[in-house]
């Protein structure tokens, strides 16, 4: 599925595509251009994932809430479209520049949230999980549940419903999970009666507690670093191979540049193509901030009820598209877990980070030196900065990868170069490793 192309460049139902946000496999996400020129948020279901996002468009709009962001249209161009505002700050983000907000602003961005997510069980809708990637901040700082992936459960929302709800229960963990640490990086606990009203798994009551606890404060908002000049997406007209073919063609350009670069990791490259691949660990970014702040960026949709954040995770990472001020801080207690080493001729761990980032990355040059855009999507973490920098990092010909610490499942690994040293924050998804952001040291 590609975009339409006109004179102009690539369109979809009829809205200029400026860039690339993500591609998994029910929806590809793009920035595209209003009429009026105004920035907008596109989803475009691709093959198999059609029933998804009409669902969530039948939530949506069965609900109008201040808090959940709006769906300006609906169209059907080689697939479902879906176009919102482009709101591009999140929660994530915010954290990561706040650090530690104070308690009025925690209530701020987490009772309309709870209130949103209340709001659409009380018609029989859940929200497909909350994270702080979920929450958008508009320009005045109101928090805006996004909604991806919601859907409508039932059409008689009883109190028996929710108790059984698999959805309910993944957006009240969600949802607990954020406030709890949100709340921490405040200073301050989960009210016994937020706890109370979650065991209940009643968010509007959570969300009124919350409120009648801590007066609310705006948020102390800082500028975005400037965009650069939005471009018009280009579509190159080549085909792309499909099915087994496409993996023989990713394959062969690996292939190609690992006999040109050599050295001493080209072995374990080769031997790792086929680990790039491993099991399902959904990740978030994070950055050099507190360990609450990392639990928060580390939350999962689509968690259990029962689900809490792993104490042992400490530490973070820089995960600007900037260098860090200072050298990743070292976690406390034990050391983070190193890689087994492994033989030239040995199968490599499909679990160590070292392989999996070396082959990721070898791959991602490829895919560069291709011009290959969607293969670039695909190998990157869809808020990544590299996906939207002028000048993508790129690993110099002499780096060798280092591990450096373990944040949760998220893995931050030193480019060792006498040319280009750097820093790598890489994670696995269900599709693959992917790269969250790189950075000169």
């Amino acid at each position: 599925m590609v975009a339409g192309v006109d004179d102009e460049g690539a369109t979809i139902a009829g809205y200029p595509l400026l860039r690339a946000l993500r591609r998994d496999a029910e929806r590809e996400a793009w920035v595209a251009a209003d009429a009026s020129g105004a920035g907008v948020e596109l989803h475009r279901a691709r093959a198999g994932g059609a029933a998804v996002l009409a669902g969530e468009v039948e939530a949506l709009l069965a609900l109008e809430h201040p808090h959940l962001v709006p769906i300006l249209d609906v169209a059907v161009d080689d697939g479902p479209v879906v176009v919102r505002p482009l709101l591009p700050r999140d929660l994530a983000d915010w954290l990561l520049q706040r650090r530690a907000p104070a308690v009025g602003e925690a209530v701020t961005v987490l009772a309309p949230v709870a209130a949103a997510l209340g709001a659409l069980h009380a018609i029989g809708a859940s929200a497909g999980g909350c994270t702080a990637q979920d929450v958008r901040l508009d320009p005045d700082g109101a928090p805006m549940l996004l909604g991806e992936g919601a859907r409508r459960e039932t059409d008689r929302p009883t109190e028996a419903w929710r108790e059984g709800s698999e959805g309910v229960a993944a957006d009240v963990a969600g949802w607990r999970l954020l406030a709890s640490a949100v709340l921490e990086a405040a200073g301050e606990a989960l009210p016994e009666g937020v706890a109370a009203a979650l065991d209940r798994r009643d968010l509007l009551a959570a969300a009124d507690v919350l409120l009648a606890s801590w007066p609310a404060l705006p948020l102390e908002l800082g500028t975005l670093e400037p965009a650069a000049p939005a471009a018009r997406a280009r579509v190159r007209r080549r085909e792309r191979a499909a099915g087994v073919e496409v993996v023989w063609a990713r394959l062969a350009l690996l292939a190609e540049r690992l006999v040109e670069r050599g050295g001493p990791a080209a072995q374990r490259l080769v031997a790792a193509v086929a680990s790039v691949r491993p099991r399902f660990w959904a990740v978030a970014g994070c950055g050099a901030a507190a360990l609450t702040v990392t639990a928060v960026l580390l939350s999962q949709a689509g968690a259990a009820d029962a689900g809490a954040v792993d104490g042992g995770a400490a530490g973070g990472a820089a995960a600007g598209g900037t260098a860090p001020a200072s050298a990743p801080p070292e976690s406390p207690g034990e050391p983070s877990p190193q890689p087994e080493p492994t033989g030239g001729a040995a199968a490599p761990d499909a679990e160590d980070p070292v392989v999996a980032a070396a082959a990721l990355l070898s791959e991602r040059e490829a895919c560069i030196d291709a011009g290959d855009a969607a293969c670039l999507v695909a190998l990157h973490e869809p808020d990544s900065p590299q996906l939207s920098a002028e000048q993508p990092w790129r690993l110099p010909d002499d780096g060798t990868l280092e591990l450096v610490q373990r944040i949760g499942d998220a893995w931050l690994l030193r480019v060792v170069s006498e040319r280009q040293p750097a820093s790598v924050l890489v994670m696995s998804t269900e599709a693959g490793w992917t790269l969250r952001d790189a950075w000169a040291d």
